[in-house]
C-alpha cells in the first residue's frame, strides 16, 4: 500500500513539474534571480524581457539573456536584437538614483 502510494505521489509531481508556461506570461527564474517574458513572435523568432530590479546589475540581464537565446534556440548562432535596455558606463555616476528601463530584445534562432 505504501508502494503504491509513493508511486501516485511520484507521478503527480513530475507531472506538476512539466507544466509549460504559457505564450507571453511573466516568469521567475530562481537560478539567476530574475524576472523575464519570452514570448513567441514566430517559428525561430522570440521577444525576451527581463525586468531590472534596483539591486540586479546590467551585467547579469544582459548574461542571463545570453544564457536563455542558448536555451531557447539549443544551439550557437542566435541573433539578438536589442530593442531597450542598455546603460551607458556614465549613466550611473550622472543619475545615480536613475531607474533603468527592463532589457528587451528580440532573438532569431538558426533556421534548422
Amino acid at each position: 500500500m505504501r508502494l503504491y502510494f509513493l508511486m501516485l505521489l511520484g507521478v503527480l509531481l513530475s507531472g506538476c513539474s512539466n507544466i509549460e508556461q504559457q505564450n507571453g506570461t511573466s516568469q521567475w527564474d530562481f537560478d539567476h534571480n530574475v524576472q523575464f517574458k519570452q514570448t513567441e513572435l514566430s517559428e525561430n523568432k522570440y521577444h525576451l524581457q527581463v525586468w531590472s530590479k534596483s539591486d540586479t546589475h546590467f551585467s547579469k540581464l544582459a548574461t542571463f539573456m545570453m544564457r536563455r537565446s542558448y536555451e531557447i534556440c539549443g544551439t550557437y548562432g542566435f541573433t539578438i536584437e536589442v530593442l531597450k535596455g542598455i546603460e551607458k558606463f556614465t549613466d550611473r555616476q550622472s543619475f545615480p538614483n536613475l531607474i533603468m528601463p527592463s532589457l528587451s530584445a528580440n532573438i532569431k534562432c538558426p533556421s534548422q
